[in-house]
């Protein structure tokens, strides 16, 4: 039940349009501190946990955030000539909220045998949670939808799953979903990739399809762009170890890969005349991409005033909350805005240590799951840092899922690896 409840929790955190009026709490976020309150009461008997290597990452972070956020609201007050004081609460309950969520799952998800159960539960509900928003969207529930000739005009309102002709499902925006659909995708190809029966492979990759559809009709760039590195990641890993194979013997596997890369000069020659054709559409498509809604321009803007005001700050940052004013619309005081940028965002709050602690999390995630050579989890941590450089999603409590599990199941694969190592010797 517990398990249960932590994955509902997770899934539903992405559906905020059902957020009570306009705070940031709703059916996800009330499973979440249901499932932490009852984790907690029953911890209470417990002895002190063993340490575990995903638990020391994430406390370490919001360590270090902690103390890089204190320091930059000090300079903040000294400095600002005023504060968005709402969305400077906001960020401080959740970064605390997710400090104890983040923590609490390292620690309970510390047994292979209930992660595992964690992770086939939300990749299975995963599958169910996006089944339901695609027919919503398409009027095959009884849930209000808009009408299709009056789609651009209640595309804001509230139950409508477009945005225009983008997909939002039940959130308020579809980056929101594509974020959901990218971490499900990579995470049923974990499964995929770890599956030890037919069947379990074949209903993993069924969930992984679905939402990795589901993404596409987000139309999300930031989906679009995660995705593909992060598939091409995993093909590139997959690939060089398939050939690796060659030692113990030929596989099908391995013939395949050897085969590819033969005909990759023959097909780079063939696709030679292609390419005019090809630099034409990338070039339209980028037109096309800034021309929307000037949001390319937008976001470089934000960009560029966010390194401003973290310098100006002289790299110490200038606390919780939002602390942008220059915007295509203006907004009068106390309205600011945020950058939409992971390590932008971090910078103008907690400076350049916030940023710091944001780049070792990373890179501790990447390495980790190189060297464990879980090649989906390599894809999961590089779509992550592909996400965060277009919104700000350490406010996620589904991507410190995914955290969790990258370093969780990189520790059990080397301490598992080590010990064999050592048994061996032994022997």
């Amino acid at each position: 039940m517990l398990d249960t409840l932590l994955a509902l929790g997770l899934l539903l955190s992405t559906a905020t349009q059902f957020r009570l009026a306009d705070t940031p709490f709703g059916l996800g976020e009330l499973c979440l501190v249901v499932w932490l309150g009852l984790t907690l009461c029953l911890q209470a008997g417990r002895p002190a946990p063993r340490s575990n290597a995903a638990f020391r990452h994430v406390f370490a972070f919001w360590l270090i955030l902690v103390v890089a956020e204190s320091v930059g609201m000090i300079v903040g007050l000294t400095t600002e000539l005023f504060f968005d004081i709402p969305h400077f609460f906001h960020d401080v309950i959740a970064f605390l909220y997710l400090f104890g969520l983040s923590c609490i799952m390292a620690i309970e998800l510390a047994n292979e045998h209930r992660r595992r159960r964690v992770t086939w539960l939300i990749a299975s509900l995963g599958a169910v949670f996006l089944s339901l928003q695609v027919a919503h969207a398409f009027g095959l529930t009884p849930l209000p939808v808009a009408e299709d000739s009056a789609l651009a005009a209640s595309s804001t309102a509230i139950g409508s799953p477009w945005f225009w002709d983008r997909l939002r499902g039940w959130a308020n925006d579809p980056n929101q979903l594509g974020l959901a659909a990218a971490l499900l995708t990579l995470i049923s190809l974990h499964l995929a990739e770890t599956s030890t029966t037919r069947a379990e492979l074949i209903a993993v990759s069924a969930c992984a399809g679905l939402a990795f559809s589901v993404g596409v009709l987000t139309k999300s760039d930031s989906y679009n762009l995660g995705i593909l590195i992060a598939g091409s990641l995993f093909l590139a890993i997959k690939s060089s170890q398939w050939i690796a194979t060659f030692k113990s013997g030929l596989t099908f596997r391995a013939a395949s890969v050897g085969i590819a890369l033969l005909a990759l000069p023959m097909l780079a020659v063939a696709a030679l005349p292609f390419a005019p054709i090809a630099l034409e559409r990338a070039e339209g498509k980028a037109a096309e991409i800034y021309d929307e809604d000037d949001q390319v321009e937008k976001r470089f803007h934000l960009w560029i005033e966010a390194i401003e005001k973290g310098m100006d700050a002289a790299m110490l940052g200038l606390g919780p909350g939002p602390h942008l004013t220059k915007k295509a619309w203006k907004r009068p005081p106390p309205y600011k805005f945020e950058a939409h940028n992971t390590p932008l965002d971090l910078f103008v709050q907690g400076g350049l240590l916030a940023v710091l602690a944001l780049a070792w999390l990373y890179a501790s995630l990447v390495l980790a799951t190189t060297r464990a050579k879980l090649a989906a989890l390599v894809a999961l941590s590089c779509a992550s840092v592909v996400f965060s450089l277009f919104h700000f999603i350490i406010r996620h409590p589904i991507f410190w899922f995914s955290v969790v599990l990258c370093l969780s199941e990189a520790s059990a694969r080397l301490e598992g690896r080590v010990w064999q190592l050592g048994y061996d010797k032994r022997i």
